[in-house]
């Protein structure tokens, strides 16, 4: 009988040390939970990549984007807001190279990235090094570049850096956001969602992206896409885009059609099937995706 009690006691013991476990750890994972919430919704301005794309080797037709843009280098950097077009600069933005040289680009501009909601992707255009002796190292924002978004106060950029992706690094998924009907059921887009879409994501890269051909990404590469959804009641699912729409524009960003409304939380691509600019093949990426219209002005 000793021993049944003895027993039942270190059952119990055990159990509730399983149980104050449990606890810990779902209080942990709803603590981290609702600071990922929070930080998915920050007014943190910041930048989230700047990607040496070409060096020396813009083409011509870059000059009329930029008098002179010939054969100099090319940087597509990614802000995590979308900008107040008035105040970007080319003095906004300073290039350290790994020597410490510190450099300006010649012009800046938005294109190709146009649409609405894609001003976030910056192309600068200029000499900010070589990159065998001494390629770029670091992107600073110097002057007060504002973000469009309506907050309490502007959200500036100044002050914002990052480290330069080297130019033999191949594309990858940088952004991902669900957008409004408002803005994928605009008529003026080159391709468009099928008319039973029931959300979008617009995913964005690092840069530019075509095919290997150095054709145009197309609906055919839809199937590479892998979309992870919840249900309502927590189930998880993979699904694939009913199309690729936003298309032959030649930026950095695709809207992917999706006929579920079941919650989408992630985008995945494998490697091997894209190349940037400089002809380097995207490796394996995936990207978390945000709601971002529901707070946009």
């Amino acid at each position: 009988m000793k021993d049944i009690i003895l027993s039942w006691n270190n059952f119990m013991r055990n159990n509730n040390l399983l149980l104050i476990l449990t606890v810990i750890f779902l209080f942990n994972y709803a603590d981290k939970a609702e600071t990922k919430e929070i930080s998915r919704n920050s007014q943190i301005p910041s930048l989230l990549s700047a990607f040496f794309g070409l060096d020396n080797a813009l083409p011509f037709r870059a000059n009329r984007v930029c008098l002179g843009a010939w054969g100099k280098d090319g940087m597509p950097v990614i802000m995590s807001h979308t900008l107040n077009v008035e105040t970007l600069q080319k003095e906004d933005f300073k290039v350290i190279r790994e020597s410490g040289v510190s450099t300006y680009p010649n012009c800046v501009t938005l294109r190709p990235a146009q649409d609405d909601g894609e001003n976030r992707t910056v192309l600068l255009i200029g000499d900010f090094g070589d990159a065998d002796e001494d390629p770029p190292f670091k992107v600073k924002i110097v002057g007060d570049l504002i973000s469009d978004i309506l907050t309490d106060k502007p959200l500036n950029f100044r002050g914002t850096e990052i480290k330069v992706i080297s130019l033999h690094a191949g594309p990858t998924l940088i952004f991902a956001e669900i957008i409004s009907p408002d803005i994928w059921l605009q008529p003026q887009l080159k391709s468009t969602c099928p008319n039973d879409t029931k959300q979008v994501v617009r995913v964005t890269w690092t840069g530019g992206i075509r095919l290997p051909t150095g054709e145009e990404v197309s609906d055919n590469e839809r199937g590479l896409y892998s979309v992870t959804v919840v249900s309502a009641n927590g189930l998880f699912d993979v699904v694939t885009p009913e199309s690729i729409a936003d298309l032959n524009d030649g930026d950095n960003n695709h809207y992917l059609c999706l006929d579920t409304d079941m919650k989408a939380i992630n985008i995945s691509f494998p490697a091997g099937y894209l190349v940037d600019p400089n002809q380097d093949l995207n490796p394996a990426t995936q990207i978390d995706i945000i709601n971002t219209y529901t707070y946009r002005p």
